[in-house]
């Protein structure tokens, strides 16, 4: 290959990652348009499950069903939203995770069975949505796509985990 054909490679290459990038932005402009994480009533009972790609069903009566949505391919940020995610509530809500109080739930959105997860969260990239769930009943959930503008900022993101779930839990009674 001549000089002049791997400079072109690797201006290809530089123009797709900032052509990816702006789209990145954009999704996170749009999604996260400065406003709190909106909550929504939601009145339909659910099913919920530990961490696994392919869970088994288990139902919770009172507590926190957390989703990570992902799509078919995982982005290096996807894949470290999801890590930080853990290790916040693993650090910060272990025994609300070992008496099952909080449920994680790894979900691929793209699956056509998945599909309604879509317009019941209101899903547009990869998120975190949390679920508050009251007598094995869905009273409402939050979708965290701000998730987006904290990963790199460990302390701006546990403290986004941190007082959503704060806050779920506290309306677990009701």
């Amino acid at each position: 290959m001549n000089q002049g054909a791997h400079w072109r490679n690797v201006f290809t290459g530089v123009m797709l990652l900032l052509a990816g990038a702006a789209l990145g932005a954009a999704l996170v402009k749009i999604a996260g348009n400065g406003n709190p994480p909106s909550r929504t009533v939601a009145a339909s009972p659910t099913a919920a499950t530990s961490t696994t790609q392919e869970p088994a069903p288990q139902t919770i009566k009172d507590g926190v069903l957390v989703y990570l949505f992902h799509g078919n391919v995982r982005c290096p940020t996807c894949l470290a939203i999801e890590a930080s995610t853990k290790e916040v509530l693993e650090a910060n809500f272990a025994q609300e995770l070992n008496s099952r109080r909080i449920i994680i739930r790894e979900l691929n959105y793209e699956k056509p069975e998945n599909k309604p997860y879509i317009e019941k969260y209101k899903l547009i990239a990869p998120t975190v949505v949390m679920v508050r769930i009251h007598d094995g009943e869905e009273k409402e959930f939050v979708n965290i796509m701000e998730v987006w503008q904290c990963v790199g900022d460990k302390d701006a993101f546990t403290r986004l985990i941190s007082d959503n779930m704060q806050k779920m839990l506290q309306d677990t009674t009701g």
